[in-house]
């Protein structure tokens, strides 16, 4: 009976923090035609103000701990929102605002001198309560924390709402974010919530430029590939294999937006930006192969297949001499380790992929007076040769090595 008592007061100590996450968020309406910009905020400062004051009385008067630790998390949760305000104030007089701007996010200050002392006014109030509660929920790092909110909430204030502006304020503070969980390495749950507090403003970031303002592929490919390695990190922290592999879907997401952002500057066809997207998709795929022994071959499996898929449909599509040369290397490796490892069904389809590649190699190479096709099929030649050879040598060393070893099984 205890047990479900206690579950009971935390589950409405958090409804009543939602309640004043939400009242907070309401500053937000532009609703209040009767009261200006200014007015509102100072209402909301001293709304969040009580909260220590709550905190105190809960913590010191009534002994109870886990509400001033939830109030105090509580006002970490309503510094964004602080930030974000402030930033439409800086932006009214010293950014450029858009026309078709929605009214929610006008914040008007009335001239650059009140913008200023609004936004100093703020940080003198509200970065001792951040101090305090950083120090609430895990004190031997309280100023390193602090620090870095704070750091990090600046970056709210850039009067620059272009999507470039967006990605470049985004990246570094959950760089902040990930070098601090790093180094203070959270092991309480109050800890935890504390580090997680400094990666909502890149939230607000994300959020601000989608609702409001010009998105690119570009941002886009950085927020998904932000949250591919978030899900990766996160499923190698708790030893998750299927959040780790869910990571994949993020990934080839981001290498889309990415391209689809260069293909402004390059203008590739189709069919170069298809075969490059295989090739580029590669890169994080075998980076999560190389940092997790549970999923590394599901990840080398899916860069195969990924790039067996893109080479063979442009040759089909559009036959190019390097769809080619990586459908004919493919097959190659594929049937290699088919070979060492005994599997028939590597073997066979590397057999298939690497003479399907062959054939439109040197059909390309005899229809079209180019070099590009018997010259970049003899360079491959030479190459697979020199790396025969390479890797030949490096065997027999190995093989005599471990042959002088004493104490080795021969």
């Amino acid at each position: 009976m205890d047990t479900r008592l206690q579950q009971l007061f935390q589950v409405l100590r958090w409804c009543g923090a939602a309640m004043i996450v939400a009242a907070a968020g309401t500053f937000l309406i532009q609703s209040w035609e009767q009261v200006g910009d200014v007015a509102r905020y100072l209402m909301l400062l001293g709304m969040t103000a009580l909260l220590p004051a709550l905190a105190y009385v809960c913590g010191i008067r009534l002994q109870e701990g886990r509400s001033a630790r939830v109030l105090m998390l509580t006002l970490l949760a309503l510094i964004p929102i602080h930030a974000g305000l402030l930033g439409g104030f800086v932006l009214s007089q010293f950014g450029t605002t858009t026309e078709n701007l929605a009214p929610i996010a006008h914040w008007v200050a009335p001239s650059r001198s009140a913008a200023i002392l609004l936004v100093a006014g703020a940080a003198v109030g509200l970065v001792p309560l951040i101090l305090a509660s950083f120090k609430v929920l895990a004190r031997p790092h309280a100023r390193l924390l602090t620090a870095m909110s704070a750091a990090g909430h600046a970056l709210l204030l850039v009067p620059n709402r272009s999507a470039l502006g967006a990605t470049l304020a985004v990246v570094p503070i959950l760089g902040i974010a990930a070098w601090s969980a790093k180094r203070i390495k959270p092991a309480t749950l109050e800890s935890r919530l504390a580090v997680s507090s400094l990666v909502t403003p890149a939230i607000v970031i994300a959020a601000r430029q989608a609702f409001f303002y010009e998105v690119t592929s570009a941002f886009w490919g950085t927020i998904l590939g932000i949250g591919a390695l978030a899900l990766f990190m996160l499923g190698k922290k708790i030893s998750d294999t299927s959040l780790e592999r869910v990571a994949f879907a993020p990934a080839l997401m981001a290498v889309g937006a990415f391209l689809d952002a260069a293909h402004a500057v390059t203008h590739w066809s189709f069919s170069t930006t298809w075969l490059s997207y295989g090739i580029f998709a590669t890169i994080p795929m075998l980076a999560f192969a190389w940092q997790s022994s549970r999923s590394r071959a599901f990840f080398v499996r899916s860069a195969v297949v990924l790039n067996v898929v893109t080479a063979t449909t442009t040759l089909l599509v559009a036959p190019r001499p390097w769809a080619a040369l990586q459908c004919l290397a493919l097959g190659l490796a594929l049937l290699s380790y088919g070979f060492i490892r005994d599997r028939r069904a590597a073997l066979y389809s590397g057999i298939s992929l690497a003479a399907f590649g062959f054939i439109v190699e040197v059909a390309h190479a005899v229809e079209v007076f180019q070099p590009s096709g018997w010259l970049a099929l003899a360079g491959f030649g030479f190459a697979l040769v020199a790396l025969t050879a390479w890797l030949e040598r490096r065997s027999r060393t190995a093989k005599l090595s471990h042959e002088l070893t004493p104490g080795l099984p021969q």
